[in-house]
This record gives C-alpha cells, structure tokens and sequence, in this order.
C-alpha cells in the first residue's frame, strides 16, 4: 500500500488525476494507493472519469 499525504496541495489538474489513476491501475493485484487530505477536486475527477476505481482509496 503507498500512501501519499496531500494535505498542503491545493491542486491537482486532470493530468496529475490521470497519473493517479493509470499508476493505481498498473499496480500489482491487491495493491492500492491511499490518498491522504486530497484537494477536493481528485475525488470528483476520480469519480467522473474512473468510477469504481478500487486502486484508489480516498482518506480525509
């Protein structure tokens, strides 16, 4: 599990969100990234391009 602390970002564009994403993707089975205090875009791109993406954990 990688854990990434984003709570001093206050941005993130659809390329750094895409990046997440296709990272999380390629990851081996049972691995996921866990995405700590996220701007609140990420969520919502997260949700409205890769819906379901269980590679991807959200934590407030």
């Amino acid at each position: 599990m990688l854990h990434v602390d984003l709570s001093r970002v206050r941005f993130v564009d659809v390329a750094g969100v895409t990046d997440l994403a296709v990272t999380a993707q390629r990851l081996p089975e049972g691995q996921r990234i866990v995405l700590h205090r996220p701007p609140a875009q990420v969520p919502r791109t997260l949700e409205l391009f890769w819906p379901g993406l269980a590679a991807i954990e959200v934590a407030a």
